[in-house]
């Protein structure tokens, strides 16, 4: 089994201590961690870093950062994995290969299967901008099955 640790859209007005505070006992032991976009704070990605598990990124608009790719496509166990932070379109021709696709980008947490294709967003860490829920996702991913765990940090 993978675990993946999910998390997006890490900015607006926030302590990063306390932010990652609450974010490290949910991420303990995981595989990976994906962030979806938008960090605003580089402390953000390097703490994330230094939990030991390897940091996916990808670009995202808060900042437009050329350092990391705008989409990721992996071979996660059995299925392909995917994260952009923008909301692909479902007749994209890149997604269609795809089982899951992780975006970021309208705070809000979705679970939503559009034909063939699981959409998952994480919502936002910190509440930022419209978002009033703070959620992170763990992401558990065995052979061809994958489960899903919403984790609420609280408003």
């Amino acid at each position: 089994m993978t675990r993946l640790g999910l998390i997006g859209d890490t900015q607006g007005r926030y302590r990063v201590e306390g932010l990652l505070a609450a974010v490290r006992p949910h991420f303990a032991g995981v595989d990976e961690i994906w962030h979806a976009g938008d960090w605003q704070d580089e402390r953000v990605l390097e703490w994330l870093r230094a939990l030991g598990a390897p940091l996916t990124v990808v670009n995202g608009n808060a900042p437009d950062d050329p350092r990391y790719p705008e989409r990721v496509v992996r071979r996660i166990e059995g299925l392909v994995v995917a994260m952009v932070h923008r909301p692909p379109r479902p007749d994209e021709p890149w997604v269609r290969d795809c089982r899951i696709v992780i975006h970021g980008h309208t705070h809000r947490w979705r679970d939503e299967m559009v034909g063939d294709v699981r959409f998952v967003n994480v919502g936002t860490a910190t509440a930022a901008g419209f978002g009033r829920e703070r959620t992170i996702g763990l992401l558990e991913v065995e052979g061809t099955h994958a489960r899903l765990t919403r984790i609420d940090l609280g408003v």
